[in-house]
């Protein structure tokens, strides 16, 4: 299965599901489409990231997300939440976010409701 991709347009919220198991294929198709989902965003946006299903994210797949990362928040990502499963998943995460030096407040979630209501509401806090 490859990344599902789903803008949720009143809120501005770009969503991506990982696949368990990403190929180097469904990841070159990934950064292809969501960039430019990126770009048609045109604004400040956030992004909910659930990687739940992920096992492991490859060491060099990190890299690349890191970069990413720091793309999108060049182009208006303003806050990002990511879901996670295990406690190593939660630590890659932050090692990818550390990796692309972000600035933004980024959080990670064990569940997709906790995620989109910190998300919806950042005054929240």
């Amino acid at each position: 299965m490859p990344f599902q991709i789903i803008v949720h347009q009143p809120d501005r919220i770009l969503e991506v599901v990982y696949p368990s198991q990403p190929t180097q294929a469904d990841v070159d198709d990934y950064l292809t489409r969501v960039r430019t989902t990126i770009e048609e965003l045109a604004g400040d946006w956030s992004a909910l990231v659930d990687q739940s299903q992920l096992r492991v994210m490859p060491s060099n797949m990190v890299a690349v997300m890191a970069k990413l990362n720091a793309f999108a928040q060049l182009k208006g990502m303003k806050r990002s939440a990511r879901i996670v499963s295990t406690a190593g998943s939660g630590l890659q995460a932050w090692r990818m976010t550390k990796q692309a030096m972000l600035t933004i407040p980024a959080r990670t979630f064990e569940s997709r409701e906790d995620a989109l209501a910190w998300l919806k509401n950042p005054d929240d806090e």
